[in-house]
């Protein structure tokens, strides 16, 4: 959005160098035909000021580049020596003209240009040309300003006006200027970040809409599962394939709630919350994993501290932190030595912190902090979604995660709830 009013600002600038030029142009056509009150050497510096905004407006782009400052402010005191020219040969102190003056210096501050010189230039030239004709070292080429002239409290009271007013306008003009330049970049931020907002929600959305998909798909074969086991438990049989049928009853209607789960995703409200003892639920996710074939080779390290009471959805922090612990894994077990995931809960500025640490390769540091604005995966299968799900579960229960790649290696995946 900025780029789009630089661009703007640029059309205008080369805009308005063509017209001074054209009119430039006209007024010295009229001079070198006597229908102006000039003499000749006034059309030769009007020559002179179209020509110089005519090569503006034909190298506009070169200037641009290498030299724009340079240039318009070598452009801004050619305006205000013809200014000053005019103010000459139309009366000096009686001359309406200097409002040109002004008119430059809010053009510099239009078009960012940071001139120095323009107000001490036409001020010089604004005085010398009134007191000159004062006290006669140039001749009055009007004679009707000779009855301001033997006034002296006349030319006196309006350069004492005027110079100011110069300084007045450069330093008033820049100000507005800056301000709505600021204003416009903040408006201009406001709506990238609208958009950015609109962008992730609308993928968000897309997620949600795969979920319930999923969710839907596997449901009918889970409770097929589920069925199946309860007949089979209902049959005859050893001690021991009755418990393992219990295990495996357990495991499904684990799995039937974190499809639940799913289908709950977006919604405003997640599970039924509960008080959770965070060491003895990471011991029962981390039991869980250490039976993954992924695990295989895997270190498993513990540092349990503070702050392990929190209020929440069991369902929802279970999705979340097995998709944590799953990634830990996944990006350590290619490691040719070590492989290690270390799990570490502890007291934070009021908040419980949970803290999932791998020695794997890490994150390139670009993608982190747009790893939950997009889907970004570094896996050939992923999909890149996995944290962002995260996230939402661990908000949806007042807390928030954050992601950084550790100085020794790998990375760290800490998140916050509030303790109680």
């Amino acid at each position: 959005m900025a780029g789009y009013y630089r661009d703007k600002a640029r059309t205008a600038l080369r805009f308005n160098a063509l017209m001074a030029a054209v009119l430039g142009f006209t007024a010295t056509f009229l001079l070198f035909a006597g229908k102006l009150p000039f003499p000749n050497k006034v059309a030769w510096f009007s020559l002179v000021s179209s020509c110089s905004y005519a090569l503006y407006f034909l190298f506009f782009d070169w200037i641009f580049r290498n030299c724009y400052r340079t240039a318009g402010i070598a452009l801004s005191q050619v305006g205000s020596v013809i200014i000053t020219i005019s103010i000459y040969y139309t009366g000096g102190v009686v001359s309406p003209l200097p409002f040109l003056y002004m008119a430059i210096l809010v053009s510099e501050a239009i078009y960012g240009l940071e001139n120095p010189l323009t107000v001490p230039v036409s001020a010089l030239g604004y005085l010398v040309v009134v007191w000159g004709i004062y006290y006669g070292a140039l001749p009055n080429p009007a004679p009707w300003a000779a009855e301001a002239y033997a006034r002296p409290a006349f030319p006196l009271i309006i350069s004492a006006l005027l110079v100011p007013y110069l300084a007045l306008t450069k330093n008033l003009s820049d100000r507005i200027i800056r301000n709505l330049r600021s204003a416009i970049a903040q408006e201009a931020s406001e709506k990238d970040a609208l958009v950015r907002k609109f962008s992730e929600l609308n993928s968000t959305t897309q997620l949600g809409v795969l979920a319930h998909r999923i969710a839907h798909d596997l449901r009918g074969p889970i409770a097929s599962i589920s069925g199946y086991i309860q007949v089979e438990s209902l049959k005859e049989k050893p001690p021991a394939e009755k418990a393992t049928l219990r295990e495996l009853e357990d495991v499904v209607a684990n799995m039937s709630e974190s499809l639940r789960g799913i289908t709950r995703f977006g919604r405003a409200g997640g599970g039924r919350t509960e008080r959770i003892v965070l060491h003895e639920f990471m011991d029962t996710l981390l039991a869980i994993v250490r039976f993954s074939p992924q695990a295989e080779g895997v270190a498993f390290k513990r540092n349990y501290g503070g702050g392990g009471l929190v209020s929440a959805s069991r369902a929802d922090l279970q999705q979340a932190f097995f998709n944590v612990l799953k990634n830990a894994v996944e990006a350590v077990r290619d490691n040719p030595g070590e492989k290690l995931v270390e799990v570490s809960v502890r007291a934070e500025n009021g908040d419980a912190v949970v803290a999932i640490a791998d020695n794997g390769p890490g994150i390139l540091p670009e993608l982190l902090p747009s790893i939950f604005k997009r889907s970004i995966t570094t896996k050939k299968e992923g999909t890149g979604v996995g944290m962002i799900i995260t996230r939402d579960l661990l908000r949806r229960n007042g807390g928030d995660v954050e992601l950084r790649n550790r100085p020794e290696g790998g990375l760290e995946v800490a998140a916050r709830l509030p303790i109680g």
